[in-house]
């Protein structure tokens, strides 16, 4: 015989496998700190594609003036001046990304406990139950 409190929470356990836990059991199946780099390498890519976006529109943006921007420059002092800025950039980009990457982790942590806990609780009345109910034969 099945008992309320077991179907609950098995409804409960397969809502959250449904919800949450497609987004959190995949993260758990990395450590930490290789979760964090690989997030981290993922927004290096897109941060650089993304500076390389934005540079080509300043670029275009400034076409009228860009002879009168190179002649002006050394074109040495000109790279320095894009690297710096593309450093920054992607640094900001980087702290963030270990911020967000960070957090989700420690998120898909706790919920995975919570999970956890509910599927021991499910065990524990299974086991209890079974103890309960007399042998057939």
């Amino acid at each position: 015989m099945l008992s309320e409190e077991r179907i609950r929470l098995m409804t409960k356990m397969a809502s959250y496998e449904e919800g949450e836990g497609k987004e959190y059991m995949p993260i758990k199946q990395y450590y930490r700190k290789d979760y964090v780099t690989l997030g981290m390498l993922k927004s290096f890519i897109t941060s650089s594609i993304a500076f390389g976006i934005l540079f080509l529109c300043w670029i275009l943006y400034e076409m009228e003036n860009i002879t009168e921007i190179l002649a002006s420059r050394d074109l040495a002092e000109l790279g320095a001046f894009a690297l710096a800025i593309y450093i920054g950039f992607v640094a900001v980009y980087q702290v963030i990304a270990l911020l967000v990457y960070n957090r989700r982790y420690t998120r898909a942590t706790l919920s995975i406990k919570e999970y956890h806990s509910l599927m021991k609780k499910v065990q524990r009345l299974q086991e209890r139950e079974e103890r309960s109910l007399p042998l057939e034969d």
